[in-house]
Parts: C-alpha cells; structure tokens; sequence
C-alpha cells in the first residue's frame, strides 16, 4: 500500500525577463506542502556565450518573512543582497537565503557562465518562517554540490542527494526552523525507491523531465504531485532507459497564521503593510554590487 496522489498540476506558464518558468506552488488545490509555500521551475533555457555583464539590479527586489532557496539542476548563478553577502553556485548546489525581517536580493547568470553559455536550468522554493524567525536578521549561505550529503540507493538504484534536513545519518548544512526535508532522487533505468513516511508530515514530489512511475500512472514534464496525508510509504519506479530526477519535499505543516502578498509572508495584514512600508522607506539597505572580474572573453 502507497500513498495516493490527491492532487497533480502541470503549473501555470510565464515569463521572467527573458527566461521561461513554469509556477507550481502555490496553486487552487494546495496552498504549502510542510513551510513550503513557493515553487517556481525554471525551464532547461540554452544560453549563448557571451561577453559578461554584471548585474544591473534590474531584477533585484525585496522578501521578508521567508527563506528562499535556488537549486540548480545547471548552470551557474550569482548572488547578491543587502546584508553584503555574495556567492556563486554550480550545478548540484543551491542559493540559501533567510530573508528575515527584510532584505532585497538579485539572482543572475555567473559571469564565467555568461562566457561560456550552457543550459540554465533551476528551482526556486519559498520556505515559510516561523513568527518568531521572520523578526530575525537576514542570513545567506551558498551550498555547494560537494558539501551536500548523499547516499546510494540500495541495489546500486541510484543516489539521494540531502538537500534540506535530515536521511538516515545524513544532515544537510542548510539551516532550518522547523521540520522539514528536500532530497533529490535520482534514479537509474529500471529502479525504484520507496520512501517511509512520518504521521502528520505533508508530502509532494516533483518530476522536472523523465518519466517516473507514481500510483500505477506515468508523470513527468514538470509536474507537481501532492500526497495524501495516510501512513503509508512514497513510491516511486524508473521504467525509462535514462537517468531519472526526482524531487520530494515537505515537512509538518504551518500551523501559525499565514498572509501572502507580492514577496512578503507574514502573519497578519499589518504586518504585510509593515513590510512594505518598511521597504519603501529604505530599511531593507542596498546592494554593493562588484565589478565583474576574473574571466576573459574568447571572441
């Protein structure tokens, strides 16, 4: 016996500056999975080289109330916020910020993936914080692919990577709030992985490319599956010849008030107003942004 899927999206289409995403969560059916409450995918996107650019702060903008997390499935980005922090990930390593009690940040392009170009290809996740951790000061860390923890699968089946939390012995270096996981589960052709649960945890997977095999039926193509909240384990099989990439998330659900608007996540109507005004009156600093260096271009 598995759980069942009560609820599967293939998201809504939209643009981002120039590149495709695909918006997952939230949707009708389900407002968070655990403290998750946001997810975007962003398209695989072939990027040409070019000469690189620093940032402009064109697309910076603020959040307050929640952690946001960049994974990269490829590619390279570059972050900057107004608390000072800097870094660059790679594939396999992700942007963790706890936005706190304001801060505005700025997602692009690596300047050495400018030059080189590539296939950009990435998750963005909004992890809700507890009342008390939304007052708390911003924080940044860049995750890189070899400091995250992971295991091989029984029966050679694949890897799990631990992104967020905690499997067996392994604990990821991202800090947390409350309980919660991200793994990223790769199987092999013709492998498959079963998931115990824990009572009370909500669940959902998401499968950005190759087929998978859930509940007797085939997903894939950037879709979002939710799980019922019954005690009973997640199963998922690779009939494909190919490598398969699967995302599970979720965690104990949010339990304190929670209103959205634009960025922001709080827990009452004033404190959204709070954030805003708190923005627009330049408490939230700004970003010192560095002058691009360090690669040359090969034109």
């Amino acid at each position: 016996m598995e759980k069942t899927i009560i609820t599967s999206t293939y998201g809504t289409r939209a643009k981002v500056a120039h590149l495709e995403v695909n918006r997952l969560l939230s949707n009708r059916y389900t407002q968070a999975v655990g403290p998750f409450v946001f997810l975007d995918h962003l398209l695989p996107s072939q990027q040409a080289p070019k000469i690189p650019q620093a940032p402009t702060g064109e697309f910076a903008h603020p959040h307050r109330g929640i952690a946001t997390f960049t994974y990269l499935f490829s590619g390279s980005l570059e972050h900057y916020d107004s608390n000072g922090n800097h870094g660059i990930v790679e594939a396999g390593g992700a942007q963790w910020m706890k936005a706190g009690n304001g801060v505005i940040h700025d997602e692009n392009p690596s300047p050495q993936f400018q030059l080189e170009g590539g296939t950009l290809h990435a998750l963005q996740f909004w992890i809700n914080l507890p009342a008390k951790n939304k007052a708390e000061s911003p924080e940044y860390l860049a995750l890189h692919p070899q400091n995250v923890p992971q295991l091989v699968l029984p029966n050679n089946a694949g890897t799990l990577r631990i992104i967020i939390g905690t499997f067996e012995d392994k604990t990821s270096p991202v800090k947390t709030y409350s309980k919660q996981f991200l793994y990223h589960l790769q199987l092999k052709a013709g492998a498959s992985f079963t998931l115990d649960t824990r009572a009370g945890w909500e669940y959902a997977a998401f499968i950005p490319q190759e087929e998978v095999i859930s509940n007797s039926s085939p997903h894939g193509n950037s879709e979002l599956l939710v799980f019922s909240p019954d005690e009973a384990p997640v199963i998922f099989s690779n009939p494909g010849a190919a490598l398969a990439d699967i995302m599970l998330f979720g965690g104990e659900p949010y339990r304190e008030p929670m209103v959205a608007q634009g960025p922001f996540i709080m827990n009452s109507r004033l404190e959204i107003a709070e954030a805003y005004e708190d923005y627009f009156n330049g408490r939230y600093g700004q970003i010192e942004y560095k002058a691009t260096a360090g690669v040359q271009a090969q034109f």
